[in-house]
């Protein structure tokens, strides 16, 4: 099984936070960061990305009615 590991760039934080998954992050999709919910906004990836690191994901609150 694949595996692919995401820099996710919480607001507010200057680090990003690591995350591994089997599949490809995509946008609009809910992911779980430390046990909270978060709605993925934007994924960028590109050549310069550290080995091993699929792409950049940033992220902001889920919008609950």
């Amino acid at each position: 099984m694949a595996e692919f590991l995401w820099d996710v760039q919480l607001p507010g934080e200057d680090l990003p936070r690591r995350l591994s998954t089997d599949y490809v992050l995509s946008e609009g999709e809910q992911i779980t960061v430390d046990g909270r919910a978060w709605l993925v906004e934007r994924v960028a990836t590109d050549e310069t990305m550290p080995d091993g690191v699929s792409g950049l994901v940033f992220v902001v609150t889920p919008h609950e009615p």
